[in-house]
């Protein structure tokens, strides 16, 4: 058969038929199941950041499916949980605000002043409360460990456990499953709050606190300036602030309408607020933490305290962990002010004000972080000078921004918890008496962190830290020589003993030396009972003489060793603090030796009226510390560390030159 003769046209013409042919047959063989549809493709992708939109988008189209609201043939457009666009904020966000409202952003603090008697309004609008996330940024190391859960542990998560027939996941608890999510994403929480920065100031003397101001919250439509006129609607009872903070956490399921109301004034009272207000759905802006003030006193002097933080992380924490908070820099401040000073009242919960008051106080805060004590965990430690003696202070710990970024650092300003947070109060008083100093951070004795015997008119506080330590460590050369004399690098069954070791023996010996050697000091005119008076029969460092009519002018006292002079024959000689008051080391510290070390080396503890001189005792309260062990500080000392008997004390002959510190 023979083929038509085709035209250029028709020939051109049938290529084109054939190769579409061809086109069709290859689609038509591909079956459909080998594409993938965007809502098959795993959870993870839910880490896109606008992932959660067509969540959103999705869970709102289940809402109308389901007709939770019992609505039927709706349009369910009352449940769209979102209708912004798909990218950038939606374009009548602030169009649609009321005159006199001011539109909040996600995480975005914004500053106001406001007069007595007026109200100012905000919206935090639904484009927010559904918009995206802040990107929470590193923050703190602690905060990097976090456990996702899986798909199946998020639907048990969603289902209470009688819902569930054994292990088994059907169609019926799917179902559940889904409403429940879809109810569950149709609703965000949002995080308000608010700091006051400045109040009014009282006109002469007034002993109540300043008014403060009034936080109020509308998620209804028909109440879109919420205020102390407007109470309608409100989501809950108007929240005065407290300390110049508030704040509140609540489920929203579109606009949130914001008030802060300024009362009227008293007369004995004059001028106006500034204060800090924010939105969030990530978490609070700004944190007031009332239940421990995670701040502790170590000791002072006449100027200047001595500060650590609670441990920063637990007792079972990584050695990574620890190393990542020590090299994390200072992420927190401290802040003082006179127990005298009125200016804080009001204030006290409040990071902007706190902050804004520091900067007229003027103190010197030198901050680091330290392992010292208590577990040897990171903490922070916060050395304060330009203190008044014999003075009784508030002290507070806080936090800018979230530890590693703060709000105005940005570019934007958005940053979760970018406001900080503060701590509750706790309070400390300074010494009296001149001739004790803080001293820390000693190169050898490490752990030591107290006030010393100190004479300031011959020592700063390099020197005095320097010439303390360089002792210590040359007596403690000393006995390395000995222990070396010790077989402690043998089996087990060959050492001194099953218990303890050459370490265990070094340690201790060390601690004693350390506590013994640079004796921890209290004011001269202190009545506490526990405080060993020494070197009464000098004249303080200003030339003076003790008061005759004290008991320490007693000549029978006066000449005793104990009364008379120090424990360490350098503080007479050189520092030359005069009389002062000694927190004797604890007697544990002595029986650790004689457990830990072989009894080769004869140490040994003395017993009756001579260890009571020489030593003292823990107490079971921990706002006293009646005995000086290292790493010691108020509200977290130990009451019992152990106890053992000793033995009356016969040194060893290398040791004869210690023999007066071993005693008292």
């Amino acid at each position: 058969m023979q083929f038509p003769k085709l035209t250029p046209l028709q020939s051109r013409f049938a290529a084109s038929l054939v190769a579409s042919a061809i086109l069709v047959i290859v689609y038509l063989t591909l079956s459909p199941h080998h594409f993938a549809y965007a809502a098959e493709l795993d959870s993870l992708l839910q880490d896109d950041h606008n992932h959660h939109r067509l969540d959103a988008l999705l869970h709102a189209k289940l809402l109308e499916e389901l007709d939770l609201d019992g609505d039927e043939g709706g349009s369910g457009e009352e449940h769209v949980g979102y209708e912004a666009e798909f990218i950038g904020v939606s374009r009548d966000i602030i169009g649609r605000a009321e005159a006199g409202v001011d539109a909040l952003f996600n995480n975005v603090v914004n500053q106001m002043d406001i007069d007595p008697g007026l109200t100012h309004n905000y919206v935090f609008s639904k484009e927010q409360v559904f918009g995206n996330h802040t990107d929470p940024g590193a923050g703190l190391p602690s905060a990097l460990e976090s456990r996702s859960i899986s798909l199946d542990e998020h639907k048990t998560f969603l289902l209470e456990p009688e819902e569930l027939a054994e292990d088994e996941f059907g169609e019926e608890d799917e179902g559940r499953y889904m409403r429940r999510l879809a109810s569950r994403q149709a609703q965000q929480t949002v995080y308000i709050s608010i700091n006051t920065c400045q109040q009014p100031v009282p006109n002469g003397t007034v002993s109540g606190d300043p008014p403060q101001l009034t936080l109020y919250v509308s998620t209804s439509e028909s109440n879109q300036k919420p205020g102390p006129d407007s109470t309608n609607g409100l989501a809950t009872e108007p929240i005065p602030l407290q300390g110049g903070f508030a704040n509140y956490t609540f489920n929203a399921t579109g606009d949130v309408y914001i008030g802060v109301s300024a009362p009227t004034l008293p007369s004995n009272f004059s001028g106006n607020w500034h204060f800090e207000v924010a939105a969030s759905i990530d978490g609070l802006y700004y944190r007031y933490n009332g239940d421990t003030p995670f701040l502790f006193f170590v000791d002072s002097d006449i100027s200047s305290a001595l500060f650590v933080t609670d441990n920063l992380t637990n007792a079972n924490s990584s050695p990574e962990l620890d190393q990542q908070w020590l090299e994390l820099g200072t992420p927190f401040t401290m802040y003082a002010f006179g127990q005298n000073n009125t200016a804080i009242k009001g204030l006290e919960n409040s990071l902007c004000g706190l902050r804004q008051l520091a900067s007229v106080e003027k103190l010197q805060v030198t901050a680091g972080m330290t392992t010292r004590g208590m577990g040897n965990k990171p903490k922070e430690q916060f050395y304060i000078q330009g203190l008044n003696g014999s003075s009784t202070y508030y002290g507070f710990l806080a936090m800018i921004g979230n530890g590693t970024t703060e709000g105005p650092g940005v570019p934007d300003g958005a940053v979760v918890g970018g406001g900080g947070q503060v701590w509750q109060a706790m309070n400390f008083t300074t010494k009296a008496d001149e001739n004790c100093q803080v001293i820390f951070n000693l190169t050898f004795c490490n752990e030591v962190a107290y006030a010393v015997p100190a004479n300031p008119t011959k020592w700063n506080v390099t020197g005095l830290s320097s010439l303390y330590d360089t002792q210590a460590e040359a007596y403690y050369q000393n006995f390395t020589y000995s222990l070396q004399q010790i077989a402690c690098n043998t089996t087990n069954t060959a050492q001194y003993s099953l218990a303890r070791n050459c370490t265990d023996c070094a340690l201790d010996y060390k601690n004693w030396l350390c506590a013994v050697q640079i004796p921890r000091c209290e004011d001269f005119s202190s009545t506490l009972p526990y405080l060993q008076p020494r070197n009464v029969a000098a004249n303080f460092i200003n030339g003076s003489s003790p008061d005759p009519n004290s008991p320490y002018s007693n000549v029978t006292l006066r000449e005793r060793l104990y009364a008379n002079r120090s424990r360490n024959p350098l503080i007479d000689q050189t520092i030359q603090p005069g009389p002062y008051k000694e927190v004797l080391p604890c007697d544990d510290l002595c029986y650790s030796i004689v457990q830990s070390c072989p009894a080769k080396l004869q140490f040994g503890c003395p017993q009756g009226p001579a260890l009571d001189m020489s030593y003292g005792r823990r107490s079971a309260d921990p706002g006293q510390i009646t005995c000086s062990y290292l790493g010691a500080v108020y509200y977290l000392n130990e009451s019992n560390r152990g106890s053992g008997s000793g033995v009356m004390a016969v040194g060893a002959a290398i040791f004869a030159s210690l023999a007066a510190l071993f005693l008292g």
